[in-house]
């Protein structure tokens, strides 16, 4: 299943999250992902594994596991390279073995100070506070972002929300007309884990099943840089 993108380009409504996937086994957990069905891998240079996983896409691709097309690869600009998007675009497209990507999302919507491209260092200097740079506005991060799809580099971008959705937020979300879309991204190492997160359209929930749900405590967390937690909304 799919759901379509205000520019046309279709996106799998389940993919799989690479967060914290580590070392040699990412490799064959790629592969096995793709040969179960999973089109759609989620990404970002701050979870350090970008080379990894493109390695697997490659081989993918390479072995006629899967055609190029029929993935969906999103991945993420971190929070230090904001005044650097095309550079830090680039070096992930190289990461990934990938000519293009399908989405590339504004990690946080906080610029902080720039490490040195790949180097995703953290938002909060010595003391714990945010070391933000406000010589970098969003507004900039996402015309450099609108830059990337005139050159060709990328599909559709977004920003992935953190924090509260304040009121700088929630302007730029009217501004910008961007499109909330419910897109799932379960993670897992595991085979069977795999299948059983991929296979999850074979049941319907009755009317009882909603009205238990409904009574369930929906207190809401934010999210907070580093918990993995968000809302990504897609133009």
């Amino acid at each position: 299943m799919a759901i379509t993108l205000n520019n046309g380009i279709k996106m799998p409504t389940i993919g799989l999250g690479v967060w914290r996937m580590e070392g040699k086994s990412i490799k064959e957990v790629i592969l096995n992902a793709i040969r179960i069905g999973y089109r759609h891998f989620d990404c970002a240079a701050k979870y350090q594994n970008e080379a990894e996983v493109g390695e697997a896409l490659a081989e993918a691709i390479q072995t006629g596991i899967v055609k190029r097309e029929d993935l969906f690869i999103t991945t993420k600009l971190w929070n230090s390279d904001h005044g650097h998007v095309l550079e830090a675009c680039e070096d992930s497209l190289k990461k990934l073995h990938l000519e293009y990507l399908d989405l590339y999302l504004v990690h946080f919507p906080i610029a902080s100070k720039f490490t040195g491209i790949g180097k995703t260092s953290s938002v909060k200097d010595e003391n714990g506070d945010l070391d933000i740079d406000t010589t970098i506005s969003l507004e900039t991060t996402w015309h450099a972002m609108e830059g990337l799809v005139s050159m060709g580099l990328v599909r559709s971008i977004g920003v992935r929300l953190a924090e509260k959705h304040n009121k700088t937020v929630a302007q730029i979300i009217l501004r910008w007309g961007i499109q909330r879309n419910i897109i799932v991204i379960p993670k897992s190492s595991k085979l069977e884990r795999l299948k059983e997160n991929f296979h999850v359209f074979d049941f319907e929930l009755t009317l009882k099943d909603m009205v238990s749900i409904r009574t369930v405590d929906q207190r809401l967390r934010s999210n907070q840089p580093g918990t993995g937690w968000g809302i990504d909304v897609y133009a």
